[in-house]
């Protein structure tokens, strides 16, 4: 993770972009998470061996969490509107969604802002634009894509101005594609709002997901695998 780390700096010091915000979950709490749940009793966040857990056991639960760069008030939230969010997650069965958010509003439970989610139950990935509580919803884009319980991925998030870029792969951050997986155009959040991290699931299921090195950079630029092989060779 550590290596990982280092070979972002390196890359931001090449492109000129910056690191906004960044969380490896290395301690034994979220510090700085304002966590949420649809059903607080019967949530739990947790950290353990680096990755920051959460559980619900309920009809139709969710859990989330918020955080940002800009630390003046809780929910933190983002300093500036256009940012690439990175973060990796695993789920466990039977899980439905695993989400990520961003330019998210306060408080979460309207939940107006723009997700890229995980959809196991559907194996898709989507964007949307989520306009408030429950199912109200606008799908933005869909995309194919096989996803297994247990299993790692890495997403990454990109918001610049209207345009809204997403994709989704296996491996370690080195390994991501060139090419985005699924775009969309949508002007009504321009706001910077907050990054989410968060899964829920539809019926009465255990909903697990842990999350790991959630980076944000205001770099709007694609880590093409090229690059990061030329990056690599610098610490080799």
């Amino acid at each position: 993770m550590f290596r990982y780390f280092i070979l972002l700096l390196a890359l931001c010091a090449v492109s000129g972009a910056g690191i906004l915000f960044e969380d490896y979950f290395n301690g034994s709490s979220a510090v700085g998470w304002t966590e949420y749940s649809s059903f607080a009793d019967s949530a739990d966040f947790y950290i353990d061996s680096g990755w920051y857990h959460m559980e619900i056991n309920y009809d139709n639960g969710g859990v989330y969490s918020l955080n940002g760069d800009d630390q003046t008030a809780p929910p933190y939230v983002m300093s500036i509107p256009d940012y690439s969010f990175y973060c990796k997650a695993v789920a466990w069965d039977a899980t439905t969604h695993v989400g990520f958010g961003a330019r998210m509003g306060d408080p979460i439970n309207i939940g107006q802002g723009y997700a890229l989610w995980l959809r196991y139950n559907m194996q898709d990935i989507v964007l949307f634009r989520h306009d408030g509580p429950g199912m109200n919803f606008e799908v933005l884009a869909t995309e194919p894509f096989t996803l297994a319980y247990g299993v790692e991925y890495w997403i990454r998030f990109t918001l610049s101005e209207a345009l809204l870029l997403g994709k989704v792969w296996q491996g370690s951050i080195e390994d991501e594609p060139s090419l985005y997986m699924l775009g969309g155009y949508d002007t009504t959040y321009g706001d910077p709002g907050s990054i989410l991290i968060g899964c829920q699931s539809w019926g009465l299921i255990q909903n697990h997901a842990a999350f790991d090195s959630v980076i944000v950079t205001d770099s709007l630029s694609s880590l093409a695998t090229g690059t990061w092989g030329t990056i690599k060779v610098l610490f080799q």
